[in-house]
């Protein structure tokens, strides 16, 4: 290859990646603005037809916390940095995984919000590990890896575990210290 027709394509690459660029920032620039570009060139992006939620989050408000009362149309929650809100609820109010009238005082709970009115409510999980003592029926005592004990409710567990297992277990808290177990699983020693 000469070094006539090596400039050549050199420039011609440089011609075209200066248009190309261009071409996109100019695109960027568009009525939709860059996210709107971004949405339609990028899977996942924001804006995916059929991820409306995602764009729905940006309009509302998460408040996380304990259950304080529950009541016809109404969801008292007291925050974790210690306010308490009180929002309205209807028909169209979700519990993921359950119905409203089931939620009891002290459940901590994420509750998205718009306008006063929760949508979306959840409970939280609680997630620990640790040693299993004082095992009696569907009752026992998890050992922190921090020395903090946790009171256990094994009533949904299947198999239990004996004293001394080292354990994770999923579930929820009921009282706003016991975890009532939804999921066991032995660890290795």
């Amino acid at each position: 290859m000469s070094k006539k027709s090596a400039w050549a394509g050199a420039v011609v690459a440089a011609v075209g990646l200066t248009v190309g660029g261009i071409a996109v920032a100019t695109a960027a620039e568009g009525p939709g603005g860059p996210a709107a570009v971004f949405a339609e060139r990028h899977p996942g992006g924001p804006g995916k037809p059929g991820h409306a939620d995602r764009a729905k989050l940006k309009d509302g408000t998460l408040v996380v916390g304990r259950v304080r009362s529950v009541e016809s149309g109404k969801l008292t929650v007291t925050k974790d940095d210690g306010g308490e809100v009180s929002l309205t609820t209807d028909g169209s109010t979700k519990l993921r995984g359950g119905d409203l009238a089931g939620l009891k005082a002290d459940q901590r709970v994420t509750v998205r919000v718009k306008d006063g009115k929760a949508l979306d409510v959840a409970l939280a999980k609680a997630q620990e590990r640790g040693t299993v003592k004082d095992v009696n029926g569907d009752n026992a005592t998890l050992i922190q890896v921090d020395g903090l004990q946790t009171p256990l409710d094994l009533s949904a567990v299947s198999e239990k575990p004996k004293n001394g297992d080292l354990v994770a277990v999923t579930g929820t808290v009921t009282d706003g210290k016991t975890i009532e177990v939804d999921r066991l699983r032995q660890l290795p020693k």
